[in-house]
């Protein structure tokens, strides 16, 4: 809910930025008309600043002569057109001054609106800086709170293996000691030469088992016991081994 919260924050206030800005560049484009309009009827009147009556307009002399209207273009307007670098063959002042003015307001209004581009630049990047801070902040304030909930349940799980390492190792210590006094109840159990030494071998049966020895001295183990057992009275193959095994280790501590 909190994140929620937070982004709904953020989103009206970038909302609220853009609105602000795009306000600002409506104005300047009315301001631009106006002072556009303003300089056009300026231009239209020339240097007067008081409608008046001329004295030439009361005079009928003219109206039977002939009179040139296209005044020749002065030294001051020539003097701009060079500077401003205006070509104007072919004109008479008017139309130079026509013309002058008409760059003017053109250069003017290119300045005003590379000006408003500008501002609008420098206000998307505030925007954009806004932006990006609030979301670093929110992603930073989402991860911490991720991380602090993964530690948490990291931590809750530690507590759940130790307890259960902890119940592991008490029952193998018990199993332990289970079979620690199983052991100690039964005693010692008995080796191989123990039972070997406890079993009963006739002289009849001693003679026969050497006797079978030397006759199938060169033949396989495997085979060699089974003969063996076969010329001994009551005795197995496993008992031949283990008898010629216990006479054998007998002779090395010998």
């Amino acid at each position: 809910i909190n994140h929620h919260v937070y982004y709904c924050a953020i989103m009206r206030l970038l909302w609220m930025i853009w609105f602000l800005i795009v306000t600002v560049i409506a104005a300047d484009e009315v301001d631009l008309e106006k002072e556009v309009l303003h300089e056009t009827i300026a231009a239209g009147r020339g240097e007067r600043d008081d409608i008046g009556v001329r004295d030439q307009w009361s005079s009928t002399d003219h109206l039977t002569s002939k009179f040139n209207s296209r005044q020749p273009i002065l030294a001051n307007v020539k003097r701009l057109l060079r500077e401003y670098r205006l070509e104007c063959d072919g004109c008479d002042n008017d139309e130079a001054v026509a013309r002058i003015n008409a760059f003017v307001r053109d250069t003017k209004r290119y300045a005003k609106r590379r000006a408003q581009y500008q501002k609008w630049l420098e206000r998307t990047a505030l925007s954009v800086v806004a932006l990006g801070t609030a979301m670093f902040l929110f992603t930073k304030i989402r991860m911490s709170k991720s991380a602090s909930g993964k530690k948490s349940a990291g931590s809750v799980h530690r507590v759940v293996d130790d307890q259960k390492r902890s119940e592991i190792e008490e029952q193998q210590r018990g199993a332990a000691m289970k079979e620690e006094s199983v052991h100690a109840k039964r005693g010692t159990a008995p080796t191989w030469r123990d039972n070997e030494e406890k079993e009963v071998w006739t002289p009849k049966q001693e003679k026969q088992f050497a006797k079978g020895l030397v006759s199938f001295g060169g033949i396989p183990p495997k085979e060699r016991y089974r003969l063996i057992a076969d010329k001994v009275d009551d005795k197995t193959r496993q008992e031949c081994l283990m008898h010629h095994k216990l006479q054998q280790l007998i002779a090395k501590e010998q």
